[in-house]
């Protein structure tokens, strides 16, 4: 191999150069599907449109991606960045559908790239997405055929979890551009900034080898020099004795907690500090707003940092430290760990940090547990999370181990949390969120005797009225068309699973299903749903509904909805 297969490039580029003749990008088959959700392109949009209305001269960095190129050609294998690229395409793809005329054929030339005879070019999409999906992103999504996706059933008509994300994403953002961007010329002005004022560090190398070891040093080992780094030297040079006293603990402190978590600590710092979302980076905002307000920088690492660093430590252990109810509190924060976002770390940082009685802890985390289930289950955003925990954090600081009103579910909070659960969960969460119900009210089922710690990989929700109902089954006997859609996906007919799913069991008769599928093999895990499932002589809509009912009451008390 030649020094040349080594050589690595790396070079900002505004959008209109990212999605351009000069580059022709493949999502090769080996990549992970696309996999953002509707919160993850919300984001997106909110991030975009809020600098967008600054209307600053500045430019908005949206990260980098690692391709696999060859000088002077366009293909461009994309080994890191596919999430990003996908959800732009979405994203102008959204925008061309409020345009038309040439305002619209403008934005096309993003989405395909037009024949070009006298450079041999031909038309062709600027992005292929792996062979399973790429047909119907090309055909909804780059060939501006979002009426018709608004059309379609996604259990029914999209056939991967990838296009389910496709056809969700586009639908948010058809949404939100509605909502924020008034007019066709507004829908413009906005795609005019995304390829004039954005920007993507692409980095290339011709190479396969050389692009995942880039790739690997990117994502998994990070850049030799971290925020905390900087704030070490920062905050450490303006102690005028004892550096060498203090930068020991420091060090120590990195060194308890992890590099990449002590890093991560400073985030929640901030947020504790300054009780919103961040502007511009953590960094800049730590040395800005947060360092100048500290009086004394000995007296912060002594007390705020080498405190916040041992709450931290507890909570991703789940091994916080009490004389009474330990065991409760720390089962609480076992589930706070499991709900898909970070935000409310900095305020159980906080409230551990002014060292609250076994009393005060219990009720806290039972109530921080239940008001993240609760922005988990119904796909809060993370601004609206932010803005949440930020009154939380208010309330704290003013009223110190106390659980203020932000802290609990209000009335309409508790009645909306009741229709999610007493709804058809199967289709209106995301896989996530359905299994992490299920789990946690396995787990009040349970009494909390039950680990999950080492199943959340083999998990499984299965369906025991089948999702299909053969002619000749015994499931028509009791099981009405009717009937058979109100209860399919609702909690009373959901269990879960630590096996792969049998798609040949899915339509067993309820006897044949309940002793070959759910008991007599030695892999199935002894769920308290499940075994509930083997005392029962049949399944029809009358014992459902008993069930649904009994499983909502130990949700709303386990809730206190």
């Amino acid at each position: 191999m030649s020094i040349q297969d080594y050589t690595i490039k790396g070079e900002a580029f505004y959008l209109s150069k990212v999605f351009s003749s000069d580059f022709q990008y493949e999502i090769p088959d080996y990549q992970r599907p696309y996999s953002w959700e509707e919160e993850h392109i919300k984001q997106l949009f909110d991030d975009l449109y809020e600098f967008f209305q600054r209307k600053t001269d500045e430019s908005y960095f949206l990260g980098s991606i690692v391709v696999i190129k060859q000088d002077n050609k366009p293909k461009a294998d994309v080994v890191d960045g596919q999430q990003r690229l996908t959800s732009l395409t979405i994203l102008f793809a959204a925008l061309a559908s409020y345009l038309s005329g040439k305002y619209k054929e403008s934005v096309e030339n993003y989405l395909q790239q037009p024949e070009n005879l006298a450079e041999s070019i031909p038309s062709q999409p600027r992005l292929t997405l792996r062979k399973r999906d790429n047909d119907f992103f090309n055909k909804y999504i780059q060939n501006l055929e979002l009426d018709k996706l608004k059309e379609l059933n996604s259990e029914h008509d999209c056939k991967t979890d990838a296009q389910r994300n496709i056809y969700k994403n586009a639908l948010a953002l058809l949404n939100v551009i509605s909502e924020k961007l008034s007019n066709p010329e507004e829908c413009f002005k906005f795609f005019q900034f995304l390829i004039q004022k954005c920007c993507l560090v692409i980095v290339s190398t011709p190479n396969q080898k050389s692009a995942f070891r880039i790739f690997s040093v990117m994502n998994n080992r990070g850049l030799d020099l971290l925020p905390t780094d900087i704030l070490k030297a920062d905050l450490i040079g303006k102690i005028t004795d004892k550096q060498d006293e203090y930068t020991k603990k420091w060090e120590d402190l990195e060194q308890e907690l992890g590099r990449n978590h002590f890093n991560d600590l400073f985030t929640h710092i901030r947020m504790i500090n300054l009780k919103n979302k961040a502007q511009r980076s953590v960094l800049e905002e730590l040395q800005e707003l947060v360092i100048p307000k500290i009086p004394s920088i000995p007296a912060f690492i002594d007390n705020e940092l080498s405190s916040y660093a041992a709450a931290f430590g507890a909570l991703k252990n789940s091994n916080y430290q009490i004389d009474q109810y330990q065991e409760k509190i720390n089962e609480y924060i076992k589930w706070l760990n499991r709900v898909g976002f970070s935000e409310w770390l900095p305020v159980a940082i906080l409230f551990l940090h002014q060292k609250p009685d076994s009393e005060q802890s219990l009720t806290f985390f039972k109530q921080l547990e239940i008001l993240s289930s609760y922005l988990h289950l119904s796909a809060k955003d993370v601004n609206k999370r932010i803005d949440r925990y930020g009154l939380i954090l208010e309330e704290l600081q003013d009223n110190p181990k106390e659980c203020g009103e932000n802290l609990r579910l209000n009335s309409n909070e508790k009645e909306a949390f009741k229709k999610l659960l007493n709804g058809n969960i199967y289709n209106e969460m995301t896989a996530v969120r359905r299994n992490y119900l299920i789990l946690r009210l396995d787990a009040m089922i349970s009494d909390g005797a039950a680990n999950y710690k080492n199943q959340a990989g083999l998990l499984t929700i299965e369906h025991v009225l089948p999702q299909t109902i053969n002619a000749e089954s015994q499931w028509q006997q009791c099981w009405s068309d009717d009937k058979h859609q109100l209860w399919l996906h609702r909690l009373a007919n959901l269990v879960p699973l630590n096996k792969r799913r049998n798609s040949a069991a899915s339509n067993w008769d309820f006897k044949d299903k309940k002793e070959k599928y759910f008991s007599g093999n030695s892999n199935v895990s002894s769920y308290a749903l499940t075994t509930q499932i083997l005392a029962e002589e049949s399944w029809t809509p009358q014992i459902l509904e008993t069930r649904q009912n009994k499983l909502l009451d130990i949700l709303y008390k386990g809730w206190e909805l």
